[in-house]
Parts: C-alpha cells; structure tokens; sequence
C-alpha cells in the first residue's frame, strides 16, 4: 500500500502506533485512545505544515478518529479501512481488571499474540482469504523478537478490550460533529469488525463506504487488486 500511494505522488508517513513494530514503548502503558491521538498529532507536526489524509486500519481507527474529532485542522479526510471502533454510547465502564495484572496478561499475551508459532493462526483468524497469511507471516514475525515485547503488549492489552476509556470516538454525539470527510472501506467477509459495524458508521457519519466481496479484516493484504482501487476512490473522490 506504501509502494502504491508513493508511485501516485503522495508523501506518506507510515506510523507504528506503541507498542507495535518497532515504535518505542511507553514506561507508562499510555496506550488509550486520546494518547495516541496526541502521538499522531506529534507525527504530523513534525513531517507536514498541510492537513493530512489520515488512513488507519482495525484498532488504529479509533486513535485517528480522535485525531479527527481533537484537531480537525490536522486531518484533511479520514479512511477508516475495517476500523474497529467497538460499541458506541457502550453502557458499560468495560475493560477486565485482572487484565492489568502482569503476572495474568504476560501469560496470556505469550502463549496468543506474541507467539512465533501462533502467528499464523492468529493472522489467518482475520482472514478470508487464508492463504494471504503466509506472505506476511514473517513480517509479523519480526518485531516479536524485540526483547520486552510480550510485557509491551500486556500493558496494551486492557486499551484493547476495554469498552469506555471515556474517548469521544466511542460517542455517537461527538461522531456526529465529525468536520473531515470521512471514507470508509470493508471486507464483507470481514469476522472482527463486521461489515454491520461499517454499513453502522455509514449512516451515522453519511460517510460513502466501498463494500469488498470475499474479504476478510485486513483487506490491503488479503485482496490488494480491489482494495488498491477502492483506496484510490476513497482518497480522491470529491467531498459533497
């Protein structure tokens, strides 16, 4: 997807939000919605003067619609790729308590999300095109092997599972206010955000969403020959 949108002239910046890839972690476990946004917010005051396309893909999606709603000046248009912005108005506090106890998450994050041998079931998990896996099973190898990982991703994992970390990306009232233009792209086959989840987002943000067929949660990966097109609409089509 970099390769691609570099071709057609765009400045990208690709951001590893902490803890993932080989960003750098926060001693602090400052890994919710808001501090992230700020993190973003930081990256495009450092590389861009202008207003930015922000694109984000799964869990990215809530940082960059927080992004959005903070500092609307910042963000030109928004593309949520299977975002997943969870429930919305949740009328829960949510989030497991015994998941912030390192001695439970370690554990749970070494045997799942952070184990050479289960990346590949864990990656084809999000796929509908299971055979994609194999290509980037390496790729997502890699970064585990940084020392300090599987404590990294245990602190990040209450910021995952929680349902109410009160961000205004989790409230319809503040989604409604939304100034960017928002464009949305989905897997129908998609079993982590369901393509409900995004016809959803459609009417609350009367935001186009272009529909993959046969497509899972990561679309870039597992149906690049439709989803490149669909980015391309979505990053162009004119704004109403």
């Amino acid at each position: 997807m970099t390769a691609h949108l570099i071709a057609r002239g765009y400045h990208v910046v690709a951001v590893d939000l902490p803890p993932f890839g080989y960003s750098e972690r926060d001693v602090r476990a400052r890994y919710d919605r808001r501090s992230q946004a700020a993190r973003l917010r930081a990256v495009l005051a450092a590389t861009s003067r202008l207003p930015a396309i922000v694109v984000a893909h799964s869990f990215g999606a809530g940082p960059a619609t927080e992004l959005a709603l903070d500092d609307p000046t910042r963000v030109a248009r928004l593309v949520l790729i299977d975002g997943a912005l969870g429930e919305l108005d949740p009328a829960r506090p949510g989030g497991n308590a015994l998941l912030r106890l390192p001695f439970i998450a370690q554990p749970l994050v070494a045997v799942t999300l952070t184990n050479p041998h289960a990346i590949g079931a864990l990656s084809q998990s999000m796929l509908a095109r299971k055979e994609a896996a194999a290509e980037w099973r390496e790729t997502l190898r890699a970064p585990m092997r940084r020392p300090g990982t599987t404590a990294a991703y245990a602190a990040w994992l209450p910021s995952l599972l929680t349902a109410d970390d009160g961000a205004p990306s989790r409230r319809k009232k503040a989604l409604l206010r939304m100034k960017p233009a928002v464009r949305l792209i989905w897997g129908e086959a998609d079993t982590i955000t369901p393509i409900a989840q995004g016809l959803a987002l459609s009417r609350l943000l009367r935001a186009p969403i272009s529909r993959l067929p046969g497509v899972g949660h990561v679309p870039h990966i597992e149906d690049p020959t439709h989803f490149l097109p669909a980015l391309d609409a979505a990053l162009e089509e004119p704004t109403r």
